[in-house]
């Protein structure tokens, strides 16, 4: 494992780039979560834009686990043995100097 991010207040935007480093930017598959009812409710009932969602919540992802590539299938096997849903939402890419340390494609089903 290269890193653990736990999603607390903060959501997604400061959680994430907090245990990368500056080079790099987590980019997620936001089709990968499944949103559990109460954000979806969430957002609907309060006016909240997906955006703001993923900032301040975690939107039923309670941890980002980054680990190589090659370590994904073991990872998974390991982590679901202990009974944990694992989902790979993403990938780590490139990222220049000032620029996010998150990216986001897809949308989440709220």
């Amino acid at each position: 494992m290269h890193a653990i991010a736990h999603l607390t207040g903060g959501g997604f935007w400061e959680n994430i780039p907090r245990v990368l480093p500056k080079h790099l930017a987590a980019s997620i598959d936001l089709d990968a979560i499944t949103v559990p009812p109460v954000f979806s409710w969430l957002a609907r009932t309060g006016g909240v834009a997906q955006n703001e969602m993923l900032r301040t919540f975690n939107c039923g992802v309670g941890m980002i686990v980054v680990v190589a590539e090659k370590d994904a299938a073991r990872v998974t096997e390991v982590l679901s043995d202990e009974g944990e849903k694992v989902v790979t939402l993403g990938r780590m890419i490139a990222r220049a100097e000032g620029e996010a340390g998150t990216r986001y494609e897809g949308k989440l089903a709220l």
